[in-house]
């Protein structure tokens, strides 16, 4: 497993939640009117999600645990093999369903993002920290 790769996507990871959350952090109460902040926060949202659906890709094809079919399955296998816990897996789900309304030009309901910048981002980075521990660790 290239666990420099898996490195660089923690950092990614890690590198957009902080901006979401400055963006949104910068002051919560014109967050809903400044469409810049939003723009830059579900962006950044997206990109830390890609890079987590990237990291799961990886474990799931060097462990031989299953070719998924799309994100949502990359989440599902890695619950499935004890590699995400199924609560997280859930959240994790909901964090997708944002991203998807996003790729196809549906306007993803403002609460969801806060949300997400709010709780949801935590879970990408232990998720993420737990995909790096685990393969340097060398399971499977």
């Amino acid at each position: 497993m290239d666990k420099e790769l898996l490195a660089s996507k923690l950092a990614t990871i890690e590198r957009c939640c902080k901006r979401a959350r400055d963006e949104y952090g910068k002051d919560p109460t014109t967050f809903v009117g400044d469409i810049t902040r939003q723009d830059a926060a579900t962006l950044n949202v997206l990109r830390a999600w890609e890079a987590l659906v990237e990291m799961g890709d990886h474990v799931l094809a060097n462990l031989d645990l299953g070719l998924a079919r799309d994100e949502r399955q990359v989440v599902a296998l890695l619950a499935e093999q004890g590699w995400i816990e199924p609560a997280i897996a859930e959240d994790l789900q909901r964090t997708g369903e944002f991203c998807r309304a996003e790729w196809d030009l549906q306007a993803a309901p403002l609460p969801a993002l806060v949300t997400i910048v709010k709780r949801g981002l935590d879970d990408l980075e232990v998720v993420a920290g737990s995909l790096v521990a685990r393969a340097g660790a060398g399971e499977g």
